[in-house]
Parts: C-alpha cells; structure tokens; sequence
C-alpha cells in the first residue's frame, strides 16, 4: 500500500499535469496581455465603431489645406476651390494626381469632428475616369441626391462607401468618404460656395 501511494504521489495522473500546465501558461501570459491592452488604452488608438471606420483625431497628421490649394493651383490649368468647412473638420491630407488620360485631380482629405474621413477631388478628368481613379473600381452609378441646389450622381466606392460626384463651373467635383449622408452635404455646400484660390508662386 506505502509503495502504492508513493507512486502516485510521484507521477499523478496525465489529467492533472495537463491542467497545472495549462493554468501555469494562462498565468504567465495574464500579466503581458494586460500590459498590452493598458498601453493601448493609453494611447486611445483604439476605438471600435460598429456603424464604419473612425479615425482618433489625435493620431492623424495635419496639413495646410489652403497652402495645398494654393500650390495645386499652379500645377493645374482649372479654377481650384477652397472649400470653409465647419469648426471641427481638420484637413490631414492633400495631394494632386495623375487621372486617367492626362488630367489631375486636386484632392484634399479631412477629418470630421464626427473622427470620419472624408475627400473632396476636383477635377477637369471625364466622369467615368474620375470615379474609376477615387473609388479604385468601375463605375456603377447607384442613384441621384440634390445637396446645395445642385443634382449629384451617387457610385459606389471602397469598403462599401459612397462616392457624390458634381460640378461647377466645368470643374467635376467628387465627394467620398466613411461619413455620414449630413458630412457629405456638408462638405458639398462647402464645395459649391467655395471661393476660387489665387496660385502661388
């Protein structure tokens, strides 16, 4: 009976062992995931948002849209826009790129004080090449909506987003973005009493 006990006090069951194993990991590695979820915590880039992407403010570059506009101006040959959007919106990006057969596109993205992306391009660039060039896929158009008195057509776009596009003056203008419908119309009404830049030189 003494030899008996003796071995099962010195091997036990596999059962067991698997189970101290098992909980001996989970503790070990309790102390590092809270670590990481803490830091994470800290530096507030993480968010979950179940109705689209968001962007913390905090974490996004800014840039000059009107310096931007101003500099696109001279690289363009059409009447480049500056839209005054509402306090809140922060321009973070802004660029100009090759579109289609020969033409630019003046693009400048901000965030909204809602943390939603959203991007303004203008161009001279056919319809068609426009909305192929910003929302990476042909275009299909969805439907019309009117916003600042002016009729835009509706495609779709990346990540089951929208693409508005206008115009004004000549010059077509395309809205997209994860926001919602009410920053679309606000940044159309932006967009269409938007005064002219002077280029710089």
């Amino acid at each position: 009976m003494a030899q008996q006990r003796n071995q099962q006090a010195e091997g036990g069951s596999p059962a067991s062992g698997s189970t101290r194993t098992v909980r001996s990991m989970l503790l070990t590695m309790l102390p590092l995931i809270l670590i990481v979820l803490g830091m994470a915590g800290l530096t507030g880039r993480c968010s979950f948002s179940p109705l689209g992407p968001t962007v913390q403010p905090g974490s996004a570059p800014t840039v000059d849209a009107a310096a931007e506009l101003r500099s696109a101006a001279r690289r363009v040959d059409f009447p480049v826009l500056e839209p005054r959007l509402p306090q809140g919106w922060r321009a973070n990006s802004a660029d100009v790129r090759g579109v289609g057969s020969g033409q630019r596109a003046v693009r400048v993205g901000w965030l909204t004080s809602g943390g939603h992306y959203m991007r303004l391009s203008q161009s001279t660039a056919p319809e068609s090449e426009l909305v192929a060039f910003e929302t990476e896929r042909p275009p299909r158009a969805r439907g019309m909506v009117r916003a600042a008195g002016t009729r835009w057509v509706v495609y779709d776009s990346v990540r089951s987003e929208k693409a508005w596009v206008g115009e004004r003056n000549g010059v077509r203008l395309l809205i997209t973005g994860s926001g919602p419908e009410r920053d679309f119309r606000t940044l159309a009404r932006a967009a269409l009493s938007a005064p002219v830049v002077t280029p710089q030189h």
